[in-house]
C-alpha cells in the first residue's frame, strides 16, 4: 500500500508506465505512477455516479484537489489530505518536510477534534496531535478509545413496543388479534408490550462502523481495540427495529453517544459500495473544510474567549436567534439567517451585537483584502437584519494580507449603517495543539471581538488591572 500526502487545493500529474508503484514531488505536486492515476480516476467517477461530491477537479494529465480535508484510498494507493493556508511551498527554510506535514497534520487533527468532528471532546488534544500515525489511524484510534470508554458505562438501551402470543397476559392485550389466533387457546394472549434492548439505531451504526474499520488494514493496537468493541456489541443486530423512522433522537440518556455517533456515520457514508476487505478496499474519510474551520472557530472561542470577554454570549449559526430577511403573507419569517458566530453583550442598556462569517478560503488579491461580492452581500444582510455595527469575514493568515474596512451604506444620500471588516487568523504557522499556540488564536480573537463588541482593548484591561485608580476611569 503506497501511503501518499497531498495538499488542499494541491495538483496530482499523471507519470509514466511504470510496473512498481510510485509517487514522486512535493505536497503541493505529486506525481502518480500512471495506473495509481488512472484507477483514482475510476474510482472517482464512480463517486459521481452515485451522486457524491468530488473530491478532485480532473484535468487532461493532471487532476486538482479540492477544499476536502481527510483520506482517499483505492486499491494500492491511500491519500492522505492536509489543509493549506498559503502559497508559499512547504516546508519553510531550515525546516524539514516531513516536520511541517506532522505539524500540519496536528493542526489539523486539532482543528477536527476540538470541532467535534472527531468523535473526541476537546481533553488531552495535545497527547493525541502529537502521536506518530497517518491522520486516519488517529482519526480511528480517538474514536475507538471514546467508543471503548463509553461501552464499558453502558450501551445504548430503548423500549420498543413489540406484539407476541404468549402464556401470560403482558402489557396490553391487543383484543382483535387475541379473538382470530386464540379462540381455540383460552391458554394464550396476543399481547403488545414494552421491551428494554440494545438494538436502538445508535448502537447498531456503532457496530456497522466497527465491523467497516475491523475489514481496513490497520495497525494491530487499533485491530485489537476494533474486536473489543465488537465483542461489547455482539449482542447488537445487524438492524434496528424503528431504524427507519430516520435519524435517533439524542437526550440526556444517550447524549453521550452523540460525538461517536456522528463519526460512526462519516466512516459508513465514506464506503464504498463494492469494497472489499484487507488492503485493495475502498473508502474515503473527508471533511469539507469550510466546515471545519467554522466549527473549530466556534468551539474554540467558546473555551478560551468568552472567559476573557465576560459577559459575552456566543451563539454558533445563530441558534436561538435566527432571524427571517422576509415576512410572507401568513405572518412567517421566509429565509432565516444563519450567521457562523454570533456574539451578543448587554451593555449600557442595549444589546450589542457582532457577527463572524468564517471563510476558508484565499482572497484573489491578499494586500487589497477585497473579499467577493456574494459574500458581502451577505454581511450587508446580517448588518441590517440584526442591527449589528460591526459584521467581519474571518480568512485564515496569508503573507501579504491587512485587514480592511468597508461603510456599508443606506438611503439616497449614502449614510453609513455599519462596517463590515476583513480580519485575518493565524491557524497556518501556529501549533494550535501547543499552549503558545493556543494562546495566540485566543489573544487573536479576543481582540477581534472586543473590537467587535466597541469593548476596551485587552492591553488597556491590563494596564487598567496594574492601575486601580486609571481602572476606574476605563469603567
Amino acid at each position: 500500500m503506497l501511503r501518499v500526502t497531498v495538499l488542499e487545493r494541491g495538483r496530482l500529474v499523471r507519470g509514466g508506465e511504470a510496473e512498481r508503484a510510485y509517487a514522486a514531488g512535493t505536497p503541493a505536486r505529486r506525481e502518480l505512477a500512471a495506473r495509481l492515476y488512472d484507477r483514482l480516476m475510476r474510482s472517482e467517477a464512480a463517486r459521481e455516479d452515485r451522486g457524491e461530491k468530488p473530491v478532485f477537479a480532473w484535468r487532461r494529465h493532471h487532476a486538482l484537489v479540492g477544499s476536502w480535508v481527510g483520506v482517499v484510498q483505492v486499491p494500492g494507493l491511500q491519500i492522505e489530505i492536509l489543509p493549506k493556508t498559503d502559497d508559499q511551498q512547504p516546508p519553510e527554510p531550515g525546516e524539514s518536510l516531513d516536520a511541517w506535514v506532522r505539524d500540519t497534520r496536528a493542526n489539523l487533527f486539532e482543528m477536527l477534534l476540538r470541532g467535534g468532528l472527531g468523535a473526541v471532546r476537546a481533553r488531552g488534544l495535545a497527547q493525541l496531535a502529537l502521536r506518530r500515525a497517518t491522520l486516519h489511524d488517529q482519526l480511528v484510534d480517538a474514536f475507538l478509545d471514546r467508543l471503548l470508554e463509553e461501552l464499558r458505562r453502558g450501551l445504548d438501551r430503548a423500549y420498543h413496543a413489540l406484539e407476541d402470543n404468549l402464556g401470560t397476559l403482558r402489557g396490553k392485550l391487543v383484543f382483535h388479534r387475541h379473538v382470530a389466533k386464540n379462540a381455540a387457546a383460552r391458554h394464550r394472549f396476543y399481547c403488545r408490550h414494552d421491551v428494554l434492548s440494545e438494538a436502538t439505531p445508535i448502537s447498531v451504526r456503532l457496530r456497522r462502523a466497527c465491523r467497516v474499520l475491523a475489514h481496513r488494514a490497520l495497525p494491530p493496537p487499533l485491530m485489537v481495540k476494533c474486536q473489543h468493541a465488537l465483542a461489547i456489541l455482539d449482542d447488537v443486530p445487524e438492524v434496528a427495529p424503528d431504524e427507519a423512522r430516520g435519524e435517533p433522537v439524542f437526550n440526556r440518556q444517550n447524549e453521550r453517544f452523540r460525538d461517536v455517533y456522528a463519526f460512526a456515520c462519516v466512516v459508513l457514508e465514506g464506503q464504498a459500495p463494492d469494497a472489499r476487505a484487507g488492503e485493495v478496499e475502498t473508502f474515503s474519510l473527508l471533511f469539507d473544510m469550510e466546515k471545519v474551520f467554522e466549527r473549530y472557530v466556534a468551539a474554540f472561542s467558546r473555551s478560551h474567549v468568552l472567559s476573557r470577554v465576560p459577559g459575552t454570549l456566543l451563539l454558533p449559526q445563530g441558534r436561538g436567534l435566527r432571524l427571517g430577511l422576509f415576512e410572507s403573507d401568513s405572518r412567517r419569517e421566509v429565509l432565516r439567517l444563519a450567521p457562523d458566530l454570533l456574539f451578543e453583550r448587554e451593555a449600557a442598556n442595549e444589546t450589542r451585537r457582532f457577527i463572524v462569517d468564517t471563510k476558508w478560503k484565499r482572497l484573489s488579491d491578499p494586500a487589497r483584502a477585497r473579499p467577493s461580492d456574494a459574500d458581502l452581500y451577505q454581511l450587508y444582510a446580517y448588518l441590517r437584519r440584526y442591527g449589528c455595527r460591526r459584521a467581519v469575514l474571518l480568512y485564515p493568515h496569508v503573507e501579504g494580507a491587512a485587514p480592511r474596512d468597508l461603510d456599508a451604506l443606506a438611503g439616497v444620500e449614502g449614510q453609513s449603517v455599519g462596517v463590515v471588516g476583513v480580519r485575518f487568523v493565524d491557524v497556518g504557522k501556529q501549533k494550535l495543539w501547543t499552549t503558545d499556540g493556543r494562546q495566540h488564536l485566543a489573544r487573536e480573537l479576543e481582540a477581534l471581538v472586543r473590537e467587535g463588541l466597541e469593548l476596551v482593548p485587552a492591553e488597556a484591561v491590563e494596564n487598567a488591572e496594574r492601575q486601580p485608580d486609571a481602572g476606574d476611569a476605563w469603567r
